[in-house]
């Protein structure tokens, strides 16, 4: 009989039905326990030929699938035991997942390849961790994903330089999402000057800009944005010839932080409509990490309404594509919109799911601004007690990692809710809306200073000080007019 013939009988017996007709015949057991009996009868060593040959068939009938079909075959050479081929077929398999964004399924076949590749596939195993690093780091945070880079990375002399230059830059911005610092991390300080060495070994200004962009952005987290912002708009200059979307939208988004942090918002929304159009439509988690940016300028432009609109949006989405890391993000620019609206009630399921998802990402440079805006929900809805166990937490986390922006967001918002309080501590309110202020101004965090001198205002004529307060309310004022902000209402 010919295979079609009994192909025909099988179906016929009910034990196999068709599965696809197109692009080619596919048959499927009708029920798993029949397929497990008839894998079962077959000698261990049948098995292993019979999933060589399949792999083997497959490769030569379709070439030109090779990178679709590459999960398939992996898995055929994986259990005829070739463990090096199947290796390679899963590393290309990860590759061509997150090419089409399935983040999940591309994160499971680098970690098989990882565990499959033999000593002397050191590039491949490269490859592996750095699939499995960008894959992973926005929903997971298990550790075994750095783990696994480095252990390639200590295996990888004499290998392809770009693949080790590519890896030490993933290091650094994994060990740097775990809340290190280059001052305090030798790790991730090696990593930086490794990636940068490599850079310029290679003579290659992509491999360079990389790891100048993530140190300019650990220069801004730590309040020096507008050397953070020059280094990031130098290196974005360069990666935007690569097309890379990923780096584009991740180095993006924390330039436009910057600059709105700083009031440049022209500045700001260029950068968001240049990573808008490298992103594009093709790449659903980049165009959420650079709307989520958008947000955050609408926020600190004073348009909270917009703001919480966006962030809503851009968290819902993140949600449904398994994105945890920019919900995260996404709840930190709703719930800090929803308090500029005295709308604490609105914020609080937002930052505790964003404080949940802190836990299973390990987004710890969210950490502050999350504890921080917590604190100031829970004191405005009766919580106090609640409210400063999350305020000193949040100042812990800022102190720990050098967030100066995060620790200055904390002290005013513990400052602002503590003078609004039924029975308000005005001398305590007053020493961290100081802190804050002095804060704000050396970084040049300057729509947040016109915020902060507003309510510093308010508190020093509750004091009797009406010069002082006087002086403070015109500073605000010229900083709101030129800045433009839109939720302060000037005299």
């Amino acid at each position: 009989m010919s295979t079609r013939a009994d192909l025909g009988t099988l179906e016929a017996g009910g034990l196999i039905e068709i599965a696809a007709l197109q692009p080619e015949l596919e048959y499927l057991f009708r029920h798993a326990l029949v397929q497990e009996a008839a894998y079962t009868s077959l000698l261990k060593q049948d098995r292993r030929s019979l999933h060589r040959a399949a792999a083997e068939i497959i490769m030569a009938l379709h070439p030109e699938r090779a990178r679709e079909l590459a999960g398939v075959i992996g898995m055929h050479f994986e259990q005829a035991g070739d463990n090096a081929r199947a290796a390679e077929q899963l590393v290309v398999a990860g590759e061509h997942a997150l090419e089409r964004f399935a983040n999940r399924e591309s994160l499971s076949f680098f970690s098989r390849a990882a565990n499959l590749a033999d000593g002397s596939q050191m590039d491949l195993r490269l490859r592996a961790g750095i699939g499995g690093a960008k894959a992973g780091w926005t929903f997971v945070s298990s550790g075994a994903e750095l783990e696994q880079l480095e252990k390639a990375l200590a295996a990888s002399e004499g290998g392809d330089k770009r693949l080790v230059a590519e890896g030490n830059f993933w290091v650094a911005f994994l060990l740097r999402q775990r809340g290190e610092v280059p001052e305090s991390s030798p790790a991730l300080r090696q990593a930086l000057e490794r990636a940068a060495q490599l850079g310029e070994e290679l003579k290659d200004p992509t491999a360079a800009a990389l790891p100048k962009a993530l140190m300019g952005s650990f220069i801004g987290f730590t309040g020096n944005l507008r050397e953070g912002a020059k280094q990031m708009r130098e290196a974005l200059d360069v990666i935007e010839k690569t097309g890379d979307a990923v780096s584009i939208a991740m180095i993006s988004d924390f330039l436009a932080l910057a600059y709105s942090r700083m009031g440049e918002f022209k500045s700001a929304e260029q950068t968001i409509e240049r990573a808008l159009q490298f992103a594009g439509d093709a790449d659903p988690i980049s165009r959420v990490d650079v709307e989520i940016a958008q947000a955050g300028l609408d926020l600190e432009r004073g348009d909270s309404e917009t703001a919480r609109r966006e962030a809503l949006d851009c968290a819902t989405r993140a949600e449904d594509m398994g994105a945890y890391a920019c919900v995260v993000a996404s709840n930190v620019m709703f719930g800090a919109a929803s308090l500029a609206q005295n709308d604490a009630p609105g914020a609080k399921g937002p930052l505790e799911r964003g404080s949940e998802l802190c836990q299973v990402t390990n987004m710890a440079p969210m950490q502050t601004l999350l504890k921080g805006l917590l604190g100031s929900t829970r004191a405005r809805l009766g919580d106090l007690p609640g409210g400063i166990a999350q305020w000193d937490a949040a100042l812990a986390s800022s102190r720990g990692m050098g967030d100066r922006y995060g620790e200055a967001q904390t002290l005013w918002g513990r400052g602002r809710t503590n003078a609004h309080q039924a029975n308000p501590n005005l001398e305590s309110a007053l020493a961290d809306l100081d802190r804050a202020i002095e804060l704000f101004e050396d970084m040049e965090a300057r729509p947040s200073l016109a915020r902060a001198l507003h309510d510093r205002a308010l508190v020093l004529r509750t004091f009797g000080r009406a010069g002082d307060a006087d002086r403070d309310e015109h500073r605000s004022n010229e900083l709101g007019r030129e800045l433009g902000l839109r939720d302060m209402k000037f005299a």
